[in-house]
């Protein structure tokens, strides 16, 4: 035998970000037709509106709604918003949302 004990064994690559546990222990964030809703009444997500939490970051007064999170601060939040995943889910947030009567169009069922 050779000095490489992996000789003439392949080893199966694993997607490790597939697996059922991954998935099941994955954060979940808003689903973004949530957000469309928080979008709407946008005025109830400011500073001093919020009620105050001690168990969320910043007392819970720092939210960014398309990415459904509580910073420590305004500065922390400015800097996220610079970020490229919000620039993202604020793009995603800013499309129209599906409707039920658009996904029955895609399938060719007719809404008379």
């Amino acid at each position: 035998m050779r000095g490489n004990k992996h000789t003439g064994r392949k080893h199966k690559n694993q997607n490790k970000k597939t697996t059922p546990s991954a998935i099941a222990a994955k954060r979940r964030s808003k689903d973004i037709d949530q957000v469309h809703d928080d979008l709407k009444n946008a005025q109830k997500f400011k500073p001093g509106e919020l009620p105050q939490d001690e168990d969320l970051p910043g007392m819970g007064q720092f939210y960014c709604i398309p990415c459904a999170r509580f910073f420590t601060s305004a500065e922390v939040k400015a800097k996220h918003e610079k970020s490229k995943l919000h620039k993202r889910r604020l793009q995603k947030a800013s499309d129209d949302p599906h409707t039920q009567r658009d996904a029955e169009m895609a399938v060719g069922l007719s809404t008379a």
